[in-house]
């Protein structure tokens, strides 16, 4: 069997100041699982052009994405779901799905090399993508949202339970070789 393949489309970014957020976009992530084309979250309208320009770099449209799922339903990670129309949509029920997105209850099997991880904290329902390609991948949305909260060892800014938000980084560093944030480079896991 072929190894999934992990590609980051879309770097995510944010920018603050004193504290404060003031302009956040995530990153959108695919996943290659056989003939599997899954989306990890689709960041802003403002970074439509970049997201569109990667996939077609890899002879990809929106309309072959037939997964996307939401690591949690922040507009920010959610800017672009509209491209997606042949997409079928997942986020966890903690999230209180709308109607067009599926809910998913827990650690659950996407693809063969490919499951969710709850990792609560940053929201109830926050989840991460683990993938096993060449290395072992985590997608961590903002359950790990940069580099410095790793190398910081501090929550999400935003969380509802900073414990917890804690306890669930530490789960995506145990299981990964690479991390890719929600808003920032992916980078490796010292160990």
């Amino acid at each position: 069997m072929a190894k999934n393949e992990v590609i980051q489309l879309v770097r995510g970014t944010i920018e603050r100041s004193d504290g404060l957020v003031l302009e956040a976009h995530s990153s959108a992530t695919l996943i290659l699982c056989g003939e599997r084309r899954i989306l990890v979250d689709t960041s802003t309208p403002e970074r439509r052009q970049e997201l569109v320009s990667a996939m077609e770099k890899r002879d990809l449209s929106p309309e072959e994405i037939d997964t996307v799922i939401y690591t949690h339903l922040h507009g920010d990670h959610t800017g672009n779901g509209e491209l997606f129309t042949n997409a079928t949509f997942l986020a966890h029920v903690d999230e209180i799905p709308p109607a067009g997105i599926e809910p998913l209850f827990g650690d659950e099997k996407i693809c063969e090399g490919v499951n969710i991880i709850h990792t609560p904290g940053h929201t109830r329902g926050s989840i991460s993508v683990l993938v096993e390609g060449d290395r072992r991948y985590v997608i961590a949305g903002d359950a790990l949202p940069t580099r410095e909260n790793y190398t910081k060892w501090v929550p999400p800014n935003l969380n509802y339970y900073p414990e917890l938000a804690l306890k669930s980084m530490g789960t995506i560093m145990e299981e990964a070789d690479v991390i890719i944030p929600g808003h920032d480079d992916a980078f490796e896991v010292d160990r």
